[in-house]
């Protein structure tokens, strides 16, 4: 047989692929490193719109350009090339050996990889495929009737993948070089696309390879652009998936801030993120609160939707359903009547039953649990959920603000309320004074005076929180009388929480408060805030400690504050024994029977706007406390000024139902030392 026929053809072609082997004996798992063979160089066959050909990988150096690989080139998953979270590792280095290319990869350490790490470790994930360009091919001629065959004698790697479907499946992981033989394996080219055309005539093959050499487009190079064309459909899916959980989240935040459908329109089409309009959300709230009208103005009523009637009736009913207690709490706390009207003696299935109907499901046939999945779930035009799920809620809601609003505490007496914006440490400043003007010199001259430094304190916002669940098997079962009974118990651990935060601050250092920036205990003989003679609960006890809280100064000590006591701060046995001092004419101590004469005017009579008593302290220790809006010692801070609890519910159970989660974002501090006292009794 005569030599074939040889002629070089030049020009870069689009990327193409092959198989690739790795090296399991070779895994470092410190350096996260695997050794690969990503090319063998033996022929495969190819196919394009014009015909068969075989396609031979030149490996030597001469041949093969390394400098990608070198040089940090892309490990992908499944050549996916168009995002960075695709990238799984890179090149360190490639080499020629034997007769083939190899690379040592290494694999990030992103979490995102890490499952795909672990399962190249074990040997789980073991197929790769190089991605690849030739430069220049060699022609090789071929006998009559077969394909011919082009080398690539200068070709250069793009990138390695690891991939699901390997383009030979028996091309195996092969071992350590010193542990098994190294098995023989051959280079399998994928066949992208397959020709529907019918099989070509010896002249028309002619004009196929012809048109091949001039560089015509082949079915490699078409399944190119359907990659890239998928790639970016699935981009648009995926920005799809992520605007509709933006939606959901938003709509979700202003239904629980009862904010109008056009203020959410608003911020969905302008692109406003969950995240940003769950703040603007609360600032809105705020806003609309603060400019409603006094109770007794007049107010327009607006006349709510069937929907709306339909959902705030059915809330109704499961309230009074809830016992006697819940319903006088919540009529308490809204003003009205609470009434179940049409919806009495429904239960838990029948409202999920009725919510979607009228969200045009048809429910024949369906069993209990498959009737209350699909009313959480359902969703019709514009991403909206049946009423289902916002009843549940409204009442959840309802419930749970009712007990937190209707919940007593102490703090709110003597403590200031503020407001932080974020979850960092606040400062909280307190300015010294210039003391009285000077008078002129005998020049006429003024004189000058420096600014006095001020103190700082600061405050810091935490959340604290908790999820409520209710199971279908609970719904089933009708039982809501225990999910609301737990709705009432969160409210009021939420109004409770702050209250155990402010009195575990007080009770720091026995009972002296939490230590300050100088290393002392907010009240200490240095700061002048102990009265340490340590006087008995009387009249003349509260005298002297009303004695010391006015002497205190400025923190530049140039002026009096002149603090006149507001608040009197006792444990629960003392209690009785305050009230009745602060409000008698004459001094308990001194008053005798049968004769005024010699009875005492009680020298701190109505001294105390409010007397708070409490067995969260023990002992006998009191505080006096000025104003909390004057001379404020503890602050309370709300985030963004929420001083109610915030209920938001996600999509995606963690159990066999549906999930609520409540939160309370606040932070309590001691501000000033100046605006209390505190006697140890006797």
């Amino acid at each position: 047989m005569p030599m074939p026929k040889m002629q070089v053809r030049k020009g870069p072609t689009e990327k193409s692929y092959m198989k690739a082997m790795f090296v399991p004996g070779t895994v470092n798992a410190k350096d996260r490193t695997i050794e690969v063979t990503f090319s063998a160089g033996t022929k495969g066959l190819r196919r394009s719109w014009f015909g068969d050909y075989f396609e031979e990988l030149q490996i030597d150096e001469k041949a093969v350009n390394l400098d990608r690989a070198n040089n940090g080139a892309s490990v992908l998953n499944n050549h996916q090339w168009w995002d960075l979270s695709f990238v799984l590792g890179c090149s360190e280095k490639a080499w020629i050996q034997d007769g083939q290319g190899r690379a040592l990869l290494r694999i990030s350490e992103r979490p995102d990889v890490e499952p795909y790490w672990g399962d190249i470790k074990s040997g789980i994930i073991r197929n790769l495929s190089v991605g690849y360009v030739v430069n220049t091919y060699e022609e090789i001629a071929a006998p009559e009737g077969e394909p011919p065959t082009y080398r690539a004698i200068d070709w250069e790697v793009l990138e390695i993948s690891y991939v699901t479907i390997p383009f030979d499946m028996l091309a195996q992981s092969r071992a350590n070089d010193t542990e098994h033989p190294e098995p023989k394996y051959e280079a399998v080219f994928r066949s992208i696309v397959k020709s529907e055309k019918p099989a070509a005539s010896g002249d028309e093959k002619k004009n196929a390879n012809q048109l091949l050499k001039e560089g015509v487009r082949s079915m490699d190079e078409l399944e190119l652009e359907k990659q890239k064309q998928e790639a970016a459909a699935q981009a648009a899916e995926k920005a799809k998936i992520e605007e509709r959980q933006r939606q959901t989240e938003i709509r979700s935040a202003a239904k629980a801030c009862g904010l109008e459908e056009e203020f959410v329109n608003q911020h969905i089409d302008s692109g406003t993120s969950a995240d940003q309009f769950r703040k603007l959300a609360i600032e809105k709230r705020q806003k609309v609160q603060d400019a409603a009208p006094a109770p007794a103005a007049a107010k327009t009523v607006v006349a709510a939707d069937e929907a709306d009637k339909y959902r705030d009736g059915a809330s109704q009913w499961l309230i009074e359903r809830a016992g006697s207690e819940v319903k006088s709490l919540m009529e308490k706390h809204t003003g009205k009547k609470i009434d179940g009207g049409e919806f009495r003696g429904m239960s838990l299935v029948d409202i999920a039953r009725e919510s979607l109907e009228r969200s045009g499901v048809r429910t024949r046939g369906m069993s209990k649990m498959q009737l209350v999945g699909e009313a959480f779930t359902h969703r019709s035009g514009f991403n909206t959920t049946s009423d289902f799920p916002v009843i549940l809620e409204n009442t959840l809601h309802k419930v749970l603000l009712g007990a937190y609003m209707t919940t007593p505490d102490t703090w709110s007496r003597f403590c200031k309320r503020g407001s932080v914006s974020d979850f960092r440490a606040n400062p909280r400043y307190r300015l010294g004074s210039f003391g009285s003007l000077d008078p002129l010199n005998e020049h006429g001259e003024f004189k000058n005076k420096s600014i006095p430094d001020a103190e700082k304190s600061s405050i810091t916002a935490a959340t604290k929180g908790n999820i409520i669940g209710l199971s279908r098997q609970a719904i089933i079962n009708d039982d809501m009388g225990a999910f609301n009974d737990l709705a009432t118990r969160y409210g009021r651990a939420a109004k409770l929480s702050v209250e155990v935060d402010v009195f575990a601050q007080i009770n720091q250092n026995s009972g002296m408060g939490p230590t300050m920036a100088d290393g002392q205990p907010l009240f200490h003989t240095s700061r002048k805030n102990v009265n340490t003679t340590g006087s008995a609960l009387s009249a003349a006890g509260i005298d002297a400690d009303r004695v010391l809280l006015g002497s205190q100064t400025d923190p530049s000590g140039n002026e009096l504050l002149d603090l006149h006591p507001a608040i009197l701060l006792v444990p629960l046995g003392l209690g009785g024994q305050a009230k009745v001092i602060n409000a008698s004419q004459y001094d308990p101590d001194n008053m005798t029977s049968g004769s005024k004469a010699v009875n005492k005017p009680n020298v701190v009579a109505g001294l105390f706007r409010d007397v708070v008593d409490t067995a969260r302290l023990t002992g006998t220790r009191r505080y006096l406390f000025a104003e909390p809006s004057i001379a404020p010692v503890f602050e309370v801070a709300f985030l963004d000024g929420q001083e109610s609890p915030f209920m938001e519910s996600k999509e995606g159970w963690k159990m066999d139902g549906v999930e609520w989660k409540i939160r309370l974002d606040y932070g309590v501090a001691p501000i000033d030392p100046r605006g209390g006292v505190t006697n140890a009794g006797v």
